[in-house]
C-alpha cells in the first residue's frame, strides 16, 4: 500500500511541475500577445497622424507654417497645430509607457526617438512644448525637454560667431 501511495505522490508531483511549465508557457504567449497588440496600436496611432496630414490640406498647411513660426502662423492654424500635436505628443507618452512596461523593445523604441527629435526642431513646436509640458509624465518630459536642450544648444552653437 505504501509503494502505491509513493506513486501516487510522484505522478501529483509530476502533474504539478508540468502545470507550472504550462502556466508558464501561456503567461509567456500571452506577453507576446501583449506586446504585437501594443505595437499594432501604436502604429495605427500613427498613421492616424500622417493621415490627417495627408487627408487635410488645411493641417499640412499648418505643419508648413509651424516651420516658419508661431508668429506667422493664422490663429486658426496656431489651434490646429498645438492640437495636433498635443496628440502627437501624447501618443508619444504612451509610446514611452509602453517601452517602460516591457512591452516595447528598445531596438523599435529608440529608432522612434529619433523621430520625436526631429519633430522638436520647428521653433513652434518648442514652444508649444514648453506651454504644455507639464501636462505628460516626469519621465517622457525628461526625454523631451532634453532634445528640445539638445536642439537650442545646437542652434545657439551654430548662431555664434567663430
Amino acid at each position: 500500500m505504501r509503494k502505491i501511495e509513493n506513486w501516487v505522490n510522484i505522478a501529483a508531483s509530476i502533474g504539478v511541475l508540468l502545470g507550472i511549465l504550462f502556466l508558464a508557457l501561456e503567461i509567456r504567449q500571452n506577453t507576446d500577445m501583449m506586446r504585437s497588440q501594443a505595437r499594432d496600436a501604436i502604429t495605427e496611432k500613427q498613421m492616424m497622424f500622417s493621415e490627417w496630414v495627408t487627408t487635410e490640406p488645411e493641417m499640412a498647411v499648418a505643419i508648413v507654417a509651424a516651420g516658419e513660426g508661431l508668429q506667422e502662423m493664422s490663429s486658426e492654424h496656431r489651434i490646429m497645430y498645438s492640437y495636433f500635436l498635443t496628440g502627437v505628443w501624447r501618443e508619444w507618452e504612451n509610446s514611452y509607457y509602453q517601452y517602460q512596461r516591457g512591452l516595447f523593445d528598445a531596438a523599435e523604441f529608440e529608432p522612434r526617438t529619433l523621430r520625436w527629435r526631429s519633430q522638436m526642431e520647428p521653433d513652434a513646436a518648442r514652444a508649444l512644448w514648453a506651454g504644455t509640458r507639464l501636462w505628460y509624465a516626469p519621465g517622457f518630459r525628461t526625454i523631451v525637454d532634453g532634445f528640445v536642450d539638445e536642439i537650442v544648444a545646437e542652434i545657439r552653437q551654430f548662431e555664434t560667431p567663430n
